[in-house]
Parts: structure tokens; C-alpha cells; sequence
């Protein structure tokens, strides 16, 4: 039996990726036991009992290093954690400066070094598509007022106003762009992205990169339908040679290692790729990968512990995503055991 943690259990509207991480490894060749680390008393995972087999909540990552680990190691004395997987762009830097330590307490982990981390910054990408061979959207990184003004002027409307770790919103007017600016430093903090915006398709591809510049399985959606933040909600499985072969340029250049997200719009008038973000992380549609045949999550954990694992990205297209929500019913006493003493 192999004890994976895993984040991002929050399955909202704006869903985090944990519970379809979960889902994989519940339905792999894995014998697992899951454990969810949340964030808040409220994100839904912590009472789907039927993918996470027990729930702690964790100090925020704004909490501290020192706080952070200590609280996971106090986990793993009670649970023997053999790995995590992290799902969270926002906790992913704290994970990075533990990883070593964890280790020794024989936690294993997948993910990018600190340097591999800031290549794929929302600020950096312009070095990544220049390095591969694909166009990137002009954009500015701002940290103040004036330079969202100088933004404004270099792309022109409509474009992207976007956060660091999360959300865009697109632009039409100078206003519009004032409101999402203003209402994405209140809630992520500095630097904001502006960008231009592409009329076309919108493409993603996820896959899991070992490191030493090796895919260790590709998968391709085109976006149907996405909520108010830009998240997929309904999208279609696509090959398209062109994109993946992008894609794993991209981990080669990188040396990726652990699971990603790449973003791109094909232009409608150029039928350039042009890249939008690269998320460094498995997404919250990882399950429909999973699903198709490429079981991204199982290949992560398979490497980590010293198994063999499959790199083929053999799936079929058309195959069509539904998301849905649906409700849940628990007893008021599970969500008192959660906030009093921090687990369930």
C-alpha cells in the first residue's frame, strides 16, 4: 500500500486538481491511500469519502517554511507519507525549498528545481517560445499603476489582464482593465500581466516531464467551454502533431520535471501557436487524460518509487469532457472535527 498526499482538494467552481489526481490513482494498477491536505474547512474533497481517505488541513503557505514542514511532518509521524503530489501553484515555491528535507524522511516528490520554476514565470516566457520556435502574445509584467497604463498603450484593447499564480480576465476598455488589475492585486499581489489578445482556438496540453528532458506521456484538449475565470469546463480530445511536438520541445528545453500544463491559442488569421502560460502542475481536467489512457498521476508515482512505467501518449480524439457538479451530504459533527482538531 502506498500513502500519496495530495493538494488542491478544493473541487469548487473553480475547481483545484486534486480530487482528479485522486481519481487516477484510485483507478490505476496503484494500491493507494489517499490522503488530502486542504487548505480551508470547506473545500469539498475533505468529505468525498469515496477518493480521499483522510483529510488534514495545512498552515497557508504564507504561514512560513518552518510552519509548513512542521505541520506536514506531524502528518507523515501518524501516516507514513510516501508521496506527495503538489497541485497548487501557490504552495509549489515552499515545496521546493522542503523538498530535500522531506526526502530524508522518505517523502518523495516530483517537481521543478527553483530555477526550472522561474523559467516558465508568466514573465519569463518570452525566452521559453523564443527557444521552441513559437510565437508568444506581446505582453508587459506590471508592478505599478503607470506601468498597466504603458501596457495598455503597447497592446491595445481588447487584452489580458492577469494574475501571478491565477485568473485573467479579458479587456475591452481602459476601465475594465483598472477594475481586473485592481481586483487581482488585492487578491494575488504583484506583478500583474498585460497581454495582448489572440482571436483563435484554445489548445492545452498536459504531460509529465522526468527531469532529464523526457515527456513520460502527452495529452491535448481543445477547449469547448470555460467558466468565468478562463478554467475548462468542457473540452474534446485532439492529436494534433503540431502542438505536441511544441509541448515536448518545451520539456526538453526546460528539463521539466513533474506535471505541467501547457496553455497556447493557434491564431485564426496566422495559424501560429502563440503560448499563453505553462502551469506547473497537473490541471483539474487531469482525470480525462487519465480516462483516455494516459494515466499521468500513476506515471509520476510509478517513477518516484522505482517501478516501470508507460510514456506512450496513444489515445483516441473526440472524446468529449462533461463537468458537472452535484451535491454531497455529511453530518454537521464531520465539518466540527475538521476545524477543531485539523483532520478528518
Amino acid at each position: 500500500m502506498i500513502t500519496i498526499a495530495v493538494s488542491g482538494i478544493n473541487a469548487i467552481d473553480n475547481p483545484g486538481p486534486g480530487i482528479g489526481i485522486i481519481r487516477s490513482l484510485k483507478e490505476s494498477n496503484l494500491e493507494v491511500r489517499t490522503i488530502g491536505f486542504a487548505y480551508d474547512a470547506m473545500e469539498p474533497g475533505i468529505y468525498l469519502d469515496q477518493y480521499v481517505d483522510k483529510s488534514y488541513l495545512l498552515p497557508y503557505p504564507s504561514a512560513g517554511r518552518e510552519t509548513f514542514l512542521e505541520r506536514i511532518l506531524q502528518i507523515h509521524e501518524i501516516e507514513k507519507i510516501d508521496v506527495i503530489i503538489s497541485a497548487l501553484d501557490a504552495e509549489l515555491p515552499l515545496y521546493i525549498e522542503i523538498e530535500k528535507q522531506l526526502r530524508s524522511y522518505g517523502i518523495k516528490m516530483l517537481i521543478p528545481t527553483r530555477e526550472m520554476f522561474a523559467l516558465r514565470n508568466k514573465n519569463a516566457l518570452k525566452g521559453v517560445a523564443k527557444s521552441v520556435n513559437i510565437e508568444i502574445p506581446a505582453y508587459l509584467t506590471c508592478n505599478s499603476y503607470n506601468d498597466l497604463v504603458k501596457g495598455m498603450e503597447e497592446t491595445g484593447f481588447p487584452c489580458m489582464i492577469k494574475g501571478p499564480f491565477y485568473e485573467a480576465f479579458k479587456a475591452t476598455s481602459e476601465s475594465e482593465a483598472t477594475t481586473y488589475f485592481n481586483k487581482l492585486i488585492t487578491k494575488w499581489g504583484f506583478p500583474i500581466i498585460v497581454q495582448k489578445f489572440v482571436e483563435g482556438e484554445e489548445y492545452n496540453v498536459i504531460g509529465c516531464g522526468d527531469g532529464k528532458g523526457n515527456t513520460m506521456g502527452l495529452f491535448a484538449i481543445r477547449k469547448m467551454t470555460t467558466t468565468s475565470l478562463g478554467k475548462v469546463w468542457n473540452a474534446v480530445s485532439i492529436n494534433n502533431e503540431r502542438l505536441l511536438k511544441s509541448a515536448e520541445d518545451v520539456v526538453k528545453y526546460l528539463n521539466w520535471k513533474g506535471g505541467f500544463e501547457f496553455e497556447v491559442i493557434i491564431d485564426n488569421e496566422t495559424d501560429e501557436i502563440n503560448l499563453i502560460e505553462i502551469n506547473p502542475r497537473f490541471p483539474a481536467w487531469v482525470y480525462m487524460a487519465s480516462a483516455c489512457g494516459v494515466n499521468l498521476p500513476e506515471r509520476m508515482v510509478q517513477l518516484l518509487i522505482g517501478e516501470n512505467y508507460e510514456t506512450s501518449s496513444d489515445y483516441s480524439s473526440g472524446k468529449i469532457m462533461i463537468r458537472y457538479t452535484m451535491e454531497t451530504i455529511k453530518e454537521i459533527s464531520d465539518f466540527e472535527k475538521i476545524t477543531t482538531f485539523g483532520e478528518l
